[in-house]
């Protein structure tokens, strides 16, 4: 008996594009003949600029399909996080900087710096945090690679890349689908798009995607539930094909709506139970709530806002003896975001940040077809940024003078607030008029760069063949900064962030970066069915600009009180480097009912850029400044492994392994000299925030039922607990429970509908994203994590194709 091609499984596609390899990759046992399903398909990828199995291709990388992100119910590109060795740190709002790849995440934010990974959508760059198109919907896959990717996209990457391959428009039929999720706690996704020819070489498609769901974190403060979102996304494409030519225009509009980042203080820590912490509470511990509960007065509003246009053209022209392709990006985006930032219902510290720009790339490239031993591809790319933020840190004025002047000051007088304490010391007091300290600033960026690279690989044998790569890139920045006027008119300006005042206004720096990076790599495939190869690469990350500092033109030294026109500039940074080393093994076993990658790497990172904190120069407090911090070493191991167990079952699993060690790391070591150590305590310490082992496991199973089939899923995903901090075990030590979730469906499907119910967060575990604050160094911050995690959800799916 046939299968019907079930509605939930395998929509309708295009037969005559490249793509179409893909559409059933990972769950093929649900869609193809009973007879056959104990025999996996073929993943085609096309992350070499090539159309190759994900078995043929020598890099570290994880293939999914359009049918499995849907059947997994990911809706946001962070969610293949959970599904793919070796890559942690998703998070609940759109930052990027707790993305880790093997244990490297970016280490600054603000708009002077890179991230670290690159997300690209079908081959565009999709750049920072606030402008990164991030919607799940509509995929004909997914390519995660891991390890420095300076040879398959425009822009390179330094950590590891996530590029997803839309859906395009195709000239086949007319088809289309639309599925709707509804579940617990007011949950809403409709994901839809529809095919249409127009003639035999023009067609165009549309898909949107809207999801919605209220908070599950209460405030026990007050006001509306937390980590709740309202989003949608909506995407028209149009595809020209002929003999030699296939051009494909696809414009796409993002609009999301959601909460910032959460912050949850845990309770425990030296800063929670003693200090300036107490003192600030009258001598009592703050009521901090249990794993889904905060106490946060929200004094700006947490909101994560963004609303991105995008354009992007995409084109291929077929020369004969190669292939000349074309890609040019444009993107618009507004950007807000507010968090409570101390997790504290006083405002201690809380953040905001106002973000618009737009972007522009294009890339030419050239890719061999020719027969014989010798193939290559070689291209050039462009790029322009202009980038405008504000940076808003706010202190509650009463917060300030009783922290640093009742406190640090006059160890601990009972005057509470700024009007007691001045009237007490006898002088006038004229509180902001919003009672706040308003330390805000404005960065300009206008950011171009260019970049060439050329691989050439050679067949020695029919087992043997080796590639070798190169490119340079060159990245040109503008910048200026300048610390805005405190629109309250608070006395105490600049007392928060501790940016020194700019009284000449805007102060601006230039500067650019270069760098040549090379990759070699060596295959050797013994039969048809495995591959081992070994490789080296190089990767490279531009420096940048401080988001608060400044620097003595002459000297290079921290500008401190004032930063003046002509004397100092914005602080800058350099390039942060890596090299990375990998042996692979990748096979097809048991008549392809078995498919095995295995990777094993070893990596070296020099001149990390990161924010470090110092005492602040001005003033009270810390401020925090931008640099280049040590020397990281990092090896380990990843593993996936696709199962055909029966005819009707089918299992996927996964884990990875990391170790590091970190030297020349000083500047982040300052706690252990708060708990009796020194700053050298650090050095050899594992990178923070970046957990030994990951595993996750999928299961899939499918029956035929009726004139349908009934399925199943169940997937699970899981960290290990991580540290929170470079401080040593032996003084202190944070950790941070991650990820174990367990998901459930099950359904039933039909050639033209389907139905399923799915429980989510199956046994309702706890955990949190991750953590910036410890609670080690005696201030009053208290030791908190962000992001508690998603509860137990219940809900049903409805699908229907044509």
């Amino acid at each position: 008996m046939t299968k019907p091609e079930n509605s939930l499984t395998s929509r309708p596609a295009s037969k005559t594009r490249l793509a179409t390899a893909v559409s059933a990759a990972l769950l093929a046992s649900l869609t193809a003949e009973t007879a056959r399903a104990q025999q996996l398909e073929e993943v085609i990828v096309t992350a070499t600029k090539r159309a190759e199995s994900v078995l043929d291709v020598s890099v570290s990388m994880t293939a999914m399909s359009g049918t499995e992100t849907r059947l997994l119910n990911l809706n946001d590109i962070k969610d293949l996080i959970q599904f793919t060795p070796g890559i942690t740190g998703n998070s609940k709002d759109s930052f990027l900087d707790t993305i880790s790849v093997r244990g490297i995440r970016t280490n600054l934010f603000g708009n002077g710096a890179e991230p670290s990974i690159g997300f690209f959508m079908n081959g565009t760059y999709q750049g920072r945090t606030g402008s990164a198109v991030s919607g799940l919907f509509d995929v004909e896959r997914t390519e995660v690679l891991r390890g420095p990717q300076g040879f398959l996209f425009a822009r390179g990457a330094v950590t590891g890349a996530i590029n997803v391959i839309t859906e395009k428009a195709t000239t086949d039929d007319l088809n289309g689908f639309a599925e709707i999720d509804v579940g617990e706690r007011g949950v809403f996704v409709f994901e839809g798009g529809v095919n249409v020819p127009i003639t035999d070489n023009f067609a165009m498609r549309i898909a949107g995607l809207h999801t919605e769901e209220d908070g599950y974190v209460e405030n026990l403060f007050g006001g509306d539930d937390l980590i709740e979102h309202d989003n949608d996304s909506l995407r028209v494409s149009f595809n020209y094909t002929t003999e030699k030519f296939n051009g494909d225009l696809i414009l796409q509009y993002d609009d999301r709506d959601q909460s910032g980042s959460v912050y949850r203080v845990t309770g425990e820590g030296p800063n929670f139970s003693s200090g300036p912490g107490l003192f600030l509470n009258g001598g009592e511990p703050w009521n901090v709530g249990d794993s889904r509960n905060v106490n946060v007065n929200d004094e700006v509003g947490s909101r994560d806002e963004t609303e991105v246009s995008a354009f992007t053209l995409l084109m291929d022209y077929d020369l004969g003896f190669a292939m000349l392709s074309s890609l040019t990006h444009y993107k618009d985006h507004d950007y807000e975001y507010g968090e409570d930032f101390d997790g504290l219902p006083i405002t201690l510290f809380e953040y905001e940040q106002f973000q618009s720009g737009d972007y522009f790339e294009t890339e030419l490239r050239l890719t061999s077809q020719t027969d014989g031993p010798l193939d290559w591809y070689a291209g050039i790319s462009y790029y322009e940024e202009d980038i405008e933020t504000t940076f808003g840190n706010i202190q509650s004025e009463d917060v300030y003078c009783d922290l640093y002047l009742n406190y640090y000051l006059y160890a601990g007088q009972a005057y509470r607030g700024c009007q007691a304490y001045y009237n007490y010391a006898g002088y006038d007091f004229t509180p902001s008029t919003n009672g706040l300290i308003n330390d805000y600033n404005e960065t300009k960026g206008k950011y171009d760069g260019y970049s060439a690279y050329v691989e050439v690989g050679y067949a020695l044998s029919e087992q043997f063949d080796i590639a070798a790569g190169v490119r340079y890139q060159e990245d040109n920045r503008d910048y200026s900064n300048e610390r805005l006027a405190d629109l309250g008119g608070s006395q105490f300006s600049g007392g928060v962030q501790g940016q020194p005042a700019t009284p000449d206004g805007v102060l601006s720096a230039s500067d650019s970066w270069s760098d040549t990076t090379f990759r070699l790599v060596a295959n050797w495939r013994p039969n048809d069915d495995t591959l081992l190869f070994a490789s080296v690469a190089t990767g490279y990350k531009p420096g940048g600009f401080d988001t608060y500092g400044f620097q003595n033109i002459a000297t290079g030294e921290t500008s401190e009180g004032e930063a003046l026109r002509g004397v100092d500039e914005p602080a800058s940074f350099d390039e942060e480097t890596v090299t990375s080393y990998e042996v692979g093994y990748k096979a097809a076993l048991a008549d392809n009912r078995v498919q095995v990658a295995l990777t094993g790497f070893l990596y070296e990172y020099e001149d990390l850029q990161s924010f470090f904190t110092q005492p602040n120069p001005v003033g009270a407090g810390f401020q925090t400044v931008a640099g280049n911090v040590g020397t990281l070493d990092g090896w380990g191991a990843e593993l996936e492994v696709s199962a055909a167990l029966t005819d009707n079952i089918n299992l996927r699993v996964g884990a990875s392994w990391l170790d590091s060690e970190a030297n020349d790391v000083q500047a982040f070591c300052g706690e252990a000299e708060n708990l009796g150590g020194t700053l050298d305590d650090c050095e050899g310490e594992k990178l923070p925030l970046a957990p030994e082992y990951t595993a996750f496991a999928v299961l899939n199973a499918v029956f035929p039922m009726g004139n349908g089939e009934l399925f199943g899923n169940i997937a699970w995903s899981w960290e290990d607990d991580m540290r929170g901090d470079w401080i040593p075990p032996s003084l202190a030590e944070q950790t941070i429970n991650t990820i174990d979730q367990t998901d459930i469906i099950l359904g039933y499907q039909t050639q033209s509908w389907f139905v399923s119910g799915y429980v989510e967060n199956v046994f309702d575990n706890t955990w949190d994203d991750g953590t910036f604050g410890e609670g080690f160094d005696g201030t009053a911050y208290p030791q908190y994590v962000f992001g508690p995690a998603r509860p137990r959800t219940a809900g049903v799916r409805l699908g229907y194709n044509f």
